[in-house]
């Protein structure tokens, strides 16, 4: 009897062995070389074994680094019924630095992704879809209003974005409008190498004022903060139709709440369009934590629909 409950037992585990493997969504790592950049478009993509009418595309940020395809949340919402599209900007690393760097910002980081988009939908690894969701992180969610009426985009999400630019919050805390607490001081210094306020207000106002290829600010360009900077989101924003759910964390470093009391003043004058907003707290650079909180406001989106 014993060695019968053993076997049971042995049985019980393998068929718990074989169902975790069934349901772990295949993810795919590969790129995409783009025939006018002659470059390449790093991107995962999981699918189903039928290509779903379901489809999330995300867009990471540019300060923080976050695995999303090894989160709870993305095996969620790939049960959900889901694809999975995850679009990374191509690494400046070795003899691409140069040719790299110079092409990020922020019209061609969505025109990078909108290649993407449009060449996997034309090999149909990717469906028109019949319910997509665009969710962006930070730098992520400043492409999002662009890329929405292009893409049948029904379900928009942003987290720590906001309806100004990141180099506008940057600019708050180097004028002393953010105070320059523990917390932004810990922030400048992780994402800039910067522990000084004086020296960080001269390094921003330098973006401005010194040469659009210089590094004044750490390892993007002048450009690259000018460009997502002078060409605010509000507008695109405002014509975009759907469904937009923002998702703050109060002591986000960037986070300043007459933002979001703009934002709600903002969606009033949309039309065809709804929105909704979630304010949370404990940022820790994403950190499984965060995933975790990320995941109990998100998921029902994704079940309201399976």
């Amino acid at each position: 009897m014993q060695k019968l409950r053993g076997m049971v037992f042995l049985a019980g585990i393998i068929l718990l062995s074989l169902a975790s493997c069934k349901s772990g969504a295949p993810v795919q790592n590969t790129a995409y070389v783009e025939p006018y950049l002659r470059d390449s478009i790093p991107y995962s993509l999981a699918n189903h074994e039928e290509v779903s009418e379901r489809l999330l595309i995300f867009l990471p940020p540019a300060l923080d680094t976050v695995q999303f395809e090894k989160t709870e949340l993305y095996q969620d919402i790939f049960n959900a019924g889901y694809d999975i599209l995850c679009i990374y900007q191509p690494p400046a690393t070795g003899a691409f630095f140069y040719s790299r760097k110079a092409m990020e910002f922020k019209g061609q980081q969505i025109q990078n992704a909108q290649n993407l988009i449009s060449h996997l939908r034309k090999e149909k690894k990717i469906a028109g879809a019949e319910h997509s969701i665009l969710m962006g992180i930070e730098q992520g969610g400043y492409m999002i209003p662009s890329l929405m009426a292009n893409n049948h985009i029904d379900t928009a999400i942003y987290i720590t974005a906001s309806p100004f630019s990141m180099y506008m919050s940057l600019q708050r805390i180097a004028e002393g409008r953010m105070e320059w607490n523990k917390a932004r001081q810990n922030f400048v210094k992780d994402k800039f190498g910067i522990d000084s306020l004086r020296v960080f207000k001269q390094k921003v106002e330098d973006v401005e004022n010194l040469s659009s290829e210089l590094y004044s600010l750490g390892s993007y360009t002048n450009m690259y903060w000018l460009s997502y900077h002078a060409n605010y989101m509000m507008e695109e924003y405002r014509l975009s139709p759907g469904h937009h759910y923002w998702i703050f964390y109060d002591d986000y470093p960037l986070y300043k709440s007459s933002d979001f009391d703009y934002l709600k003043l903002l969606d009033k004058t949309k039309a065809n369009s709804s929105a909704a907003y979630k304010v949370l707290s404990g940022y820790q650079s994403f950190s499984e934590e965060n995933w975790e909180q990320l995941e109990e406001v998100i998921l029902p989106y994704f079940k309201e629909q399976s």
